[in-house]
């Protein structure tokens, strides 16, 4: 990630340093320079039109390339070639190019796609959104080797695989707008109305199909610099957080008359609404786990195999996973950034057995056997969760994590609890990815004996005592015991954590839609709500 995205530094506007451009001039005329050093030098503003050609290619690592298109033979003659053609000519009607420009034009656009179909092996469909993709890029009258590779690496890096299949990138995204705004995703979850039915030109296109050419090429001109695909996700928040009081005020609409409502709210972008875009863009993204990013790297890139075995099927979540490496280090780290208040959820034996020592416990099972006794106890968890923040305890954060125990027969009931918080619009909601099992098994890889390794004495019974892993499952911390320690029982384990249950997000959802009141919370102001007709 870059450091920008890191920090979550807001993005610069147009203006600023008037010799900034002729420092860009300068630099791109000497070449040799990275995205790195132009993006030091543009910081954000919107990038001259004569100079947008060579920035973008710098940024897509394509400037100089020779690329595949020049070892073509040039044939048209797919059996979709006159629907491409036909594109194409869209396309160049849209942008209004002068007529002695289209010839050469057509042919160049009508040769990247035909060749990018043949070299990938796709057969071409309008739904596939290529010539949207491709309106930011005909405008800066590239060689058409230069046009093919810059629509090349932009396929490649930043247009999630499985777009258009309507698949996992979608199913991420509902996980993200729940963790932030679980009123709105609870809404169109009642509305039955899935990402995929609004957003997918918005990732298709990378917005190019829904905003003006001027807005769409100020947009590439910054996410490009930050050179970092997710980030397209955290636009896509953006723009939907800031139409919430807007989609929540048309509860009477039809879902058909509602997707299309939230699918135009990019159209109502202009130049001026780039620079508070990306910045609350960087502000989610700077408050969203890193697991989001982490656990997903395969949704961008060529590689055309399928999901790993041990991978969560996102379309089943309940909310949004976070590895247990990553609830370790977040507590141990100063400053800002993302801290878990992690919330153990296991039967109290195991419990007792050892836990995480910043964990609280809430017993799962109270909610069925004792729900008065449960309210209590989520009521004091969020008391503890507040004093932990005001006290600065290593304890403390505002994103609430869940932990079960890794085993499916336990963890039904943990799911319950969290269909509780989530029912009452609670944000931040995330669970330990593989539970427990997976923090011993986490604790095992990394080799942790003893109080001398950063993560050994996180781990503590009910007696508060503290010592190396071992002892959890009774083990003494020097090596004595019954032999059934946390290290003989995870080498045990020869399998990855996996929800067996196809159903349990189906099971859990209509408990999460017939929600009471929403529970108050500050909210985010957003700019620019002129231009989305959104009251404050």
């Amino acid at each position: 990630m870059a450091a920008a995205v890191e920090e979550a530094q807001p993005v610069p506007g147009p203006g600023g340093n008037s010799s900034w451009d002729k420092d860009l001039a300068e630099a791109l005329d000497e070449g040799g320079y990275d995205v790195e050093t132009l993006r030091n030098i543009i910081q954000g503003r919107c990038i001259p039109t004569d100079q947008r050609a060579k920035v973008w290619k710098i940024s897509l690592n394509v400037a100089g390339k020779v690329g595949s298109l020049g070892s073509w033979d040039g044939s048209l003659d797919l059996p979709e070639q006159t629907l491409i053609q036909e594109d194409c000519q869209k396309l160049l009607d849209y942008l209004s190019v002068p007529g002695e420009e289209k010839t050469q034009l057509l042919s160049d656009i009508e040769s990247v796609i035909t060749f990018y179909c043949k070299s990938r092996n796709v057969t071409y469909s309008q739904s596939l959104g290529w010539t949207d993709l491709l309106k930011p890029l005909v405008p800066l009258r590239l060689p058409r080797n230069d046009l093919y590779n810059c629509f090349y690496a932009i396929m490649n890096k930043y247009v999630p695989r499985d777009c258009v299949s309507k698949g996992r990138p979608f199913h991420l995204f509902r996980l993200l707008l729940q963790y932030h705004e679980p009123e709105l995703c609870s809404f169109l979850d009642t509305k039955k109305i899935t990402p995929d039915s609004y957003a997918i030109n918005w990732g298709a296109s990378l917005f190019a199909s829904c905003c003006t050419e001027d807005v769409a090429q100020l947009m590439w001109d910054v996410y490009l610099q930050q050179a970092d695909p997710f980030l397209l996700f955290f636009l896509m928040l953006v723009i939907l957080v800031n139409a919430k009081e807007i989609v929540l005020s048309q509860e009477a609409e039809t879902k058909e008359e509602l997707i299309r409502s939230v699918e135009s709210v990019p159209c109502n972008l202009e130049t001026e609404d780039i620079e508070d875009l990306f910045s609350l863009a960087l502000y989610y993204y700077a408050r969203t786990p890193a697991s989001f990013r982490k656990d997903n790297q395969n949704l961008f890139g060529s590689n055309l195999l399928g999901l790993k075995d041990d991978e969560m099927d996102l379309s089943q979540a309940l909310c949004l996973p976070v590895s247990v490496s990553e609830i370790l280090q977040a507590n141990q780290q100063q400053g800002d950034g993302v801290r878990f208040f992690v919330v153990d959820c296991r039967p109290a034996e195991q419990y007792n057995a050892g836990h995480l020592s910043t964990a609280f416990h809430l017993d799962s099972d109270l909610m069925l056997q004792n729900p008065a006794e449960f309210a209590l106890s989520v009521k004091s968890l969020l008391e503890a969760q507040k004093q932990s923040i005001e006290s600065g305890s290593v304890a403390s954060g505002e994103h609430l994590c869940f932990m079960g125990s890794g085993r499916e027969e336990e963890d039904m009931y943990m799911n319950m609890v969290l269909a509780h918080f989530l029912q009452k619009n609670k944000e931040y909601v995330s669970i330990a990815r593989g539970g427990f099992m997976a923090l011993q098994q986490h604790l095992v890889d990394i080799n942790v004996d003893g109080p001398e390794h950063g993560y050994g004495h996180w781990i503590v019974s009910t007696s508060g005592s503290r010592g190396s892993i071992s002892s959890v499952d009774g083990d003494s911390p020097n090596g004595s015991g019954d032999g059934r320690g946390v290290k003989s029982l995870v080498n045990k384990m020869t399998f990855a954590l996996k929800s067996k249950s196809v159903n349990v997000k189906e099971k859990m959802i209509s408990f999460i839609e017939n929600t009471s009141a929403p529970v108050e919370r500050m909210t985010f102001q957003l700019p620019w709500p002129e231009k989305m007709n959104i009251d404050r």
